[in-house]
């Protein structure tokens, strides 16, 4: 008879509890107006971020960066294998609504704890905008492409649903302690205040509710992991256990709550401790399987890089003709795809190239029997005399260097060469740094100016400073391809002191220092491309790029027909015929081959990055760095 009471008492108590914890209020995602297109890749929220996601991706692995991420290596092999049931995935979501993810929800059989935060903040918001405030915060800003919480309680009692799939979706801010758990924010600033009764009322119900619908028996305990800090650990991190409900400074290095919210929440673990529920763990109903992908991204999935970039071109062209909403998010895909390919691509793998870092640039200086140069502290007034170079009417030298300064810098005082557009004659491009060479043959001066790469780079007039900065990148990685394949390569002027000429119809049009003072764009991108070189199987390649186009690109055999005698025993196999209709001439220049400046602008402004474009250009080429 005994036995039967406590049996009727534990059944009267469940009863009692399902109907008072089934009887509670979420505010819907919906509801509070949360805007969903923030978590879709082809948002246009995220081109920016994805932008600085590819220029961070670009940038060299610091060693902190690459301790971090060994690290963290570990940590994760090291869960999965000595807590698997915990941190077993079973679920993926990338996609929704025909929308790529930004972020993809990842989901695990069980929710087997309850992690309790506080959002402290008492700023007079309205609760609506507190949450979007919060959620643009977390979704974009820390780039978690949702909120890191599952629920809210505001400090007026309202309870909200926040990150989205949340039924044993894996949330964001905890460390080590992101997978099988739930997180609750309780929304005021509660650092020297109590928690209202009201908002105590809801955060209880909503435990409650959440523990019989997980199956979290409250009188358990469970593994909590987090970095090993202040006590010596044989590993990264240290384990622990606690009971299923816990706060945040319970699980990770935190004052959160505040130590009058802490105390006070106390209660609610041990008012919940004194119902024994006797839940049993609630699995998630997802059979674990290999993932049915869709036959168009298996599709994707067999095309290449540079087959998947060239459908993408195709894609933007058409979709400039008509905004067609399969296409768009056909080409989020590919995108997506190719966001992903760059991140796990080796293309950062350093050459062991020559590296030395000087080019001599013949310049066509007009007058072929007397210059004037000037430097820091002397004016040279050099004329030809007897096959020699008179200085100063004074002394007769077979060749003279003439340096400047580090800080300061050459004039070529008898060349004028002020730019059409300049009214004012604020700059003259007769400007040079670093050394100028004076020599004689075939009875007239010759003028060479020596100078690194990086200032070369400065000092082209390949591109404008206004142009799309992947634009930029794109003609200036070329370039110093170009560059550096006529100088260690295959050298223009054999028989020369120079490697290059500054004349575009010969070489590069090379404009010297006054280009640097009015092309601070194209000054930084050559610094942030530095040392950045398209290679074919791990060696630099002849980098042609052009400005004209009819349609496409040539490709090798297509220029051979029209230029067979440069094309004896010669093979370029990454010159393929692109599809390049942006901007349409009449005739096309000899060297209408590999990236056409056109296109480059247009794909730049369609969200390419640098390497895309050069990989569209280019079949099967890398960027690599010397």
């Amino acid at each position: 008879m005994k036995k039967l009471i406590i049996i009727l008492f534990y059944i009267l108590n469940f009863t009692f509890l399902s109907v008072f914890a089934d009887d509670i209020k979420i505010i819907s995602r919906s509801e509070w107006w949360a805007d969903e297109t923030w978590r879709y890749a082809d948002s246009e929220v995220w081109k920016n971020y994805f932008d600085k996601l590819y220029k961070d991706s670009s940038l060299p692995e610091t060693e902190t960066q690459k301790k971090q991420r060994i690290k963290n290596q570990e940590i994760n092999n090291y869960l999965s294998k000595n807590y698997k049931e915990d941190n077993t995935l079973v679920e993926f979501i990338k996609e929704e609504k025909w929308h790529q993810l930004f972020w993809p929800i990842w989901k695990t059989n069980y929710v087997k704890s309850i992690v309790i935060h506080h959002t402290d903040t008492s700023t007079w918001w309205t609760s609506i905008d507190a949450i979007k405030s919060i959620y643009k915060y977390h979704t974009l800003t820390r780039w978690w492409g949702d909120i890191g919480y599952n629920y809210l309680i505001w400090f007026d009692w309202e309870i909200y649903e926040w990150r989205a799939w949340w039924d044993y979706v894996v949330w964001a801010h905890a460390l080590r302690n992101n997978r099988s758990s739930i997180w609750i924010s309780i929304i005021w600033k509660y650092n020297h205040e109590k928690i209202s009764e009201k908002q105590y009322e809801s955060l209880k119900k909503l435990v409650q509710f959440l523990t019989k619908k997980y199956g979290i028996d409250v009188n358990n305990s469970y593994d909590y992991h987090r970095d090993c800090i202040w006590n010596k650990c044989d590993f990264h991190i240290e384990t622990y256990k606690d009971n299923v409900i816990v706060w945040h400074r319970d699980v990770w290095h935190t004052n959160c709550p505040w130590d009058e919210f802490y105390k006070q929440i106390q209660i609610l673990k041990n008012d919940l401790k004194s119902e024994t529920f006797w839940f049993k763990l609630v699995k998630n109903n997802f059979k674990p399987k290999e993932l049915v992908k869709s036959e168009l991204d298996k599709k994707l999935d067999k095309l290449s890089e540079y087959e998947l970039l060239k459908l993408l071109a195709q894609i933007d062209y058409s979709l400039d003709k008509k905004n067609d909403l399969n296409l768009k998010n056909l080409r989020s895909k590919i995108y997506s795809r190719l966001y992903k390919e760059k991140l796990k691509n080796t293309d950062n793998v350093k050459l062991d190239y020559d590296k030395n870092d000087k080019i001599k640039v013949k310049l066509s200086y007009p007058y072929k029997d007397y210059i004037t140069v000037k430097n820091w502290t002397n004016i040279y007034d050099i004329k030809l005399f007897s096959w020699k170079l008179l200085v100063n009417d004074k002394v007769e030298y077979n060749k003279i260097n003439i340096k400047s300064l580090k800080w300061w810098f050459l004039e070529v005082l008898s060349w004028e060469r002020i730019p059409s557009w300049d009214k004012e004659k604020k700059y003259n491009d007769n400007k040079f740094k670093w050394n100028l060479f004076l020599y004689v043959k075939n009875n007239e001066i010759v003028v060479v100016n020596e100078v690194n790469f990086s200032d070369y780079l400065k000092w082209l007039w390949e591109v404008s400073d206004s142009d799309n900065p992947e634009k930029i990148k794109t003609i200036i990685i070329a370039a110093r391809t170009y560059a550096k394949w006529y100088t260690t390569k295959a050298r223009k002027f054999p028989w020369e002191i120079y490697d290059a000429s500054d004349n575009p119809d010969v070489f590069q049009k090379y404009l010297w220092y006054s280009l640097e003072l009015r092309s601070p764009n194209i000054n930084k991108l050559v610094d942030q491309t530095s040392g950045q070189v398209i290679t074919y199987n791990w060696d630099i390649i002849k980098a042609w790029y052009f400005s004209q186009s009819n349609w496409k690109t040539l490709s090798f055999k297509d220029y051979c027909t029209k230029n067979w005698a440069s094309c004896k025993n010669i093979d370029y196999p990454y010159l393929t015929w692109v599809f390049d209709p942006w901007s349409v001439w009449k005739s096309s220049l000899w060297h209408w081959v590999g990236i056409s400046w056109a296109w480059a602008t247009y794909l730049a402004k369609k969200w390419w990055t640098n390497d895309m474009i050069i990989k569209y250009f280019l079949k099967w080429v890398k960027i690599n760095s010397i």
